[in-house]
């Protein structure tokens, strides 16, 4: 039974809608529940559960010496151009 509701989160997670009629038929049971689930992008790694409230880390953290939001001249931000005047 597992690899049913296996079937149903992939087919969620792969953001494939289901007919409405189906997901009538299926409202409220564990199938619609582990489709749903797919689809929302809840998963669990490592024990963590990750889902729309609590994302999953995309991005390594950086050095925060190396700040992009650095003090930075005029010149820098807006280049001087000769055919601007």
């Amino acid at each position: 039974m597992t690899s049913i509701y296996l079937r149903a989160y992939l087919h969620g997670y792969a953001r494939k809608p289901a007919p409405r009629w189906l997901r009538r038929f299926i409202a409220r049971s564990e199938i619609h529940r582990a489709w749903l689930a797919g689809y929302l992008g809840f998963f669990e790694s490592d024990g963590v559960a990750y889902g729309p409230a609590y994302p999953y880390p995309q991005f390594p953290d950086y050095d925060a010496d190396v700040d992009a939001a650095a003090p930075q001249s005029f010149y820098e931000v807006f280049p001087y151009h000769p055919d601007r005047a």
